[in-house]
């Protein structure tokens, strides 16, 4: 694994492999469509929600700036959807410290709780920015449990070790009002590393949680923010 695939991968659960090394400038986004994901732990879930992961699969996004999605959508359970298992993958070989650090960096949302979840996701590659949005079906219970951590004040700043060379990451995580019941938006940066900046939106809504994340020189929170914006409004008024 090269240096640079795995700096994009440690950050966020929701960063999907397929976004390593891929692009977007991101404006208006729409219709439906599917494909995304990222790094998954063990677990399942107590109540999956009322919808079934072709459901998901048809609530996505099916463009961003009018361009589709990098490869076809991908539905099934979260933990066994292709792009999961492979960030999963990813991880193995690399050290973190704090080592109390290696999961809160990777959890845009609690994964063990969805584990066994219906879910779909999609990826899209546009310049040299990366856009993932993923779909997950939760009783409002599990979304509000599955949305309920938070970063610890220790990871804000982290190192992760991997095939001999330390990369340092810094993340902040702040709420979001006006996107679904619940949101907050991600971010990681890695030192000397500009162009591999994490943007993620993170949320949950009636009987599901979804995320949009971003990599790249054009990720940024307001981008980032109105992506989740168009994708929440498409995903809520497909599965209404």
């Amino acid at each position: 694994m090269s240096h640079s695939r795995w700096r994009r991968t440690p950050a966020l659960l929701l960063l999907p492999a397929a976004v390593t090394g891929a692009g977007v400038g991101l404006g208006g986004c729409g219709g439906p469509g599917g494909h995304a994901a990222a790094p998954v732990q063990s677990g399942t879930i107590a109540q999956a929600g009322p919808f079934t992961s072709a459901e998901l699969r048809g609530a996505l996004l099916a463009k961003v700036n009018g361009v589709s999605a990098a490869v076809p959508p991908e539905a099934g359970n979260y933990a066994q959807l292709p792009e999961v298992r492979a960030a999963t993958q990813s991880r193995q070989g690399v050290a973190v410290t704090p080592k109390a650090c290696a999961q809160a960096a990777l959890t845009g949302f609690n994964s063990a709780a969805l584990a066994s979840a219906p879910a779909a996701a999609i990826t899209f590659r546009l310049g040299g920015n990366g856009v993932a949005e993923v779909l997950v079906a939760a009783s409002d219970p599990a979304a509000a449990s599955a949305l309920g951590g938070r970063v610890p004040a220790m990871c804000d700043h982290y190192a992760a070790t991997v095939e001999g060379k330390t990369f340092q990451y810094t993340v902040s995580e702040s709420a979001v009002s006006g996107i679904g019941e619940q949101a907050r938006m991600l971010n990681v940066t890695t030192a000397g590393y500009p162009s591999d900046d994490i943007w993620s939106l993170v949320y949950r809504g009636s009987g599901f949680v979804g995320a949009v994340t971003v990599v790249g020189p054009n990720a940024s929170d307001g981008a980032v923010r109105e992506l989740g914006r168009q994708a929440y409004a498409y995903a809520a008024k497909s599965l209404a």
